[in-house]
């Protein structure tokens, strides 16, 4: 897979300029690992990019899929240089390309391949399940699908599936999980998980 990196005209100083360069050697070691993950490419309409592109300009936020280019913001690499998994999170959504979905599936699978795998397991949050819940998105999300992969291998790539060919994610989820829905797989998660740290080393 080829990838473009497009830095801004001025102002791309030496730290911009390296974290661009493992932004484009990162896509492409990760590129197949991502797709396992999901089981991308068992469908039809499911083929893998030829390229991808990563657009490093100043805008508000951190990063983004747009449909066409991966666009990161300069001032968040400026502040937060060690973010690199940021890149395999907006990846994620390249070969995902989800539509009629719910935002916290998208964005859960997203952090769970970024924090599970990438980050391995380094969730960079602080648990209280008594207070979060397994739709709250991105990280927790990732989180509640990593502990739910590791008791039923394989349902990842079965949401993945789901999210791809209009079946019901949360459907998905209760067949997979021998007929556990998602509010209580997380219940039971809560009453056997302390309050506690996930955080970076």
């Amino acid at each position: 897979m080829e990838v473009k990196v497009v830095l801004p005209e001025q102002g791309a100083d030496e730290k911009l300029k390296a974290f661009a360069a493992k932004s484009e050697a990162l896509l492409k070691e990760w590129e197949p690992m991502v797709a396992d993950a999901l089981g991308f490419g068992a469908h039809e309409d499911e083929v893998h990019p030829a390229a991808v592109t990563i657009i490093f300009r100043e805008m508000d936020g951190v990063a983004y899929w747009d449909g066409k280019a991966i666009n990161v913001a300069t001032q968040w690499v400026a502040s937060h240089p060690e973010d690199i998994g940021l890149v395999v999170h907006e990846f994620v959504h390249v070969l995902q390309a989800y539509s009629n979905v719910p935002a916290w599936v998208t964005e859960g699978v997203a952090d769970y391949i970024r924090f599970q795998l990438f980050e391995r397991g380094e969730f960079g949050i602080r648990l209280d399940l008594a207070r979060m819940k397994p739709r709250d998105s991105y990280r927790v999300t990732g989180w509640f699908l990593a502990q739910a992969e590791a008791k039923h291998p394989g349902l990842v790539r079965i949401l993945h599936t789901a999210a791809k060919t209009g079946v019901d994610v949360e459907q998905a989820f209760f067949e997979h999980c021998k007929g556990r829905s998602i509010d209580q797989f997380w219940a039971d998660l809560a009453a056997e998980t302390p309050l506690q740290d996930v955080r970076a080393h």
